[in-house]
């Protein structure tokens, strides 16, 4: 198999916010692979860590990555042929690029740039919110990440009947639940313990079924690698132990 190294070489700062930019090549080999790579920079050209960076292939993501603190990311060897890289990161407006993978399809500059939203706050009238608007952010990552992990609402959890939360993910695979002992279950990926974050607030050390209860949950959502998980909530110290978000009622 044919394996080269390809660079991203496009600015994104004069972009506005989703716009699609096309690259031309040659077509390449269809069982060649290319290392697609490349960093990600604000308008400054300070290195951007925590940007999501999905690719799609034929309109379905298919991987996605995020840049370190310097601001690199990789995809790997890719196989050649188009694909498109969509690029979020909170606070900064999201874009998208096509790109031919193969040979010629992009000069050798690794920089992507994205452009910060600024961040101006009206006056706020604090009332108390309807549930569909506490759980908008669940709803909004359930549409775009369901590939990603397990989301399940109160009526889900409901008709489903768990005697604890933990039991919600006995059938995801790669998920080994056990009993603590202590009237509820350990939950292991890999042999690793999830971070578990409760309304928001990050809760170290927890079981899930010590901080909570089904009755009690209005939504959860699970992650059992970092693939998808929200770039808010992203440690580099649990990338392979998965991540719990619980929103009560």
């Amino acid at each position: 198999m044919k394996m080269e190294r390809l660079f991203l070489a496009i600015s994104l700062a004069t972009l506005p916010a989703l716009q699609t930019l096309r690259a031309q090549a040659a077509p390449a080999e269809s069982n060649s692979t290319y290392e697609l790579a490349g960093k990600m920079l604000d308008v400054a050209h300070r290195p951007l860590a925590l940007v999501e960076i999905a690719m799609a292939r034929d309109g379905a993501i298919v991987h996605t990555v995020i840049s370190a603190d310097d601001g690199a990311f990789s995809f790997g060897q890719v196989r050649a042929g188009p694909v498109t890289l969509h690029f979020r990161r909170l606070g900064y407006s999201p874009a998208a690029m096509d790109v031919v993978v193969g040979p010629g399809g992009q000069a050798a500059i690794s920089e992507v740039v994205l452009v910060e939203v600024p961040s101006e706050l009206a006056n706020i009238d604090i009332t108390t919110e309807p549930a569909v608007d506490r759980y908008h952010g669940f709803y909004v990552r359930r549409q775009q990440r369901a590939a990603f992990g397990r989301f399940l609402e109160y009526a889900d959890i409901r008709r489903m009947g768990p005697s604890n939360p933990s039991e919600l993910f006995r059938t995801v695979p790669g998920v080994l639940i056990r009993s603590s002992g202590l009237g509820g279950n350990t939950i292991r990926i890999r042999g690793c313990q999830p971070m578990v974050i409760l309304d928001g607030q990050r809760v170290p050390g927890a079981e899930l079924d010590e901080v909570t209860q089904p009755a009690d949950i209005g939504a959860i959502e699970f992650y059992p690698s970092n693939a998808g998980v929200p770039p808010q909530y992203l440690e580099r110290g649990n990338r392979l132990c998965g991540l719990i978000l619980v929103w009560t009622r």
